[in-house]
């Protein structure tokens, strides 16, 4: 199915007791194409490119995507323009990474000293 990411639209994820978990949030300059694209529908495609293949995600480089998708598509990549990570895209993420795992460790020393 060409655009198989709508059927997942208004589908959210919930925790045990219930209760929807927030979604992630997308880089700016990673964009949705084709009909009624949202930041849902993309990261469900990124996400799903990424578990499933073993090229990399570039995006659709054909600028005719835009106007027609269901004609221009390149169904080896998620309905996102094209784009390309920069240095300082990953050095932003390697500090994030670095903050998460802090408070990770002091949460996780914080429930030694509590046992």
């Amino acid at each position: 199915q060409l655009f198989w990411e709508k059927r997942l639209q208004g589908l959210s994820a919930s925790d045990v007791s219930e209760e929807i978990l927030k979604s992630m949030e997308l880089p700016k300059g990673l964009q949705g194409v084709g009909p009624s694209s949202t930041a849902e529908t993309l990261l469900a495609a990124v996400a799903s490119a990424l578990h499933s293949g073993a090229t990399p995600i570039t995006g659709q480089l054909s600028a005719a995507a835009e106007k027609n998708p269901a004609v221009w598509l390149n169904t080896a990549q998620p309905l996102c323009r094209a784009f390309a990570v920069t240095d300082d895209d990953i050095r932003k993420q390697e500090e994030r990474v670095q903050q998460v795992r802090k408070k990770l460790e002091e949460a996780l020393m914080a429930d030694v000293v509590s046992r």
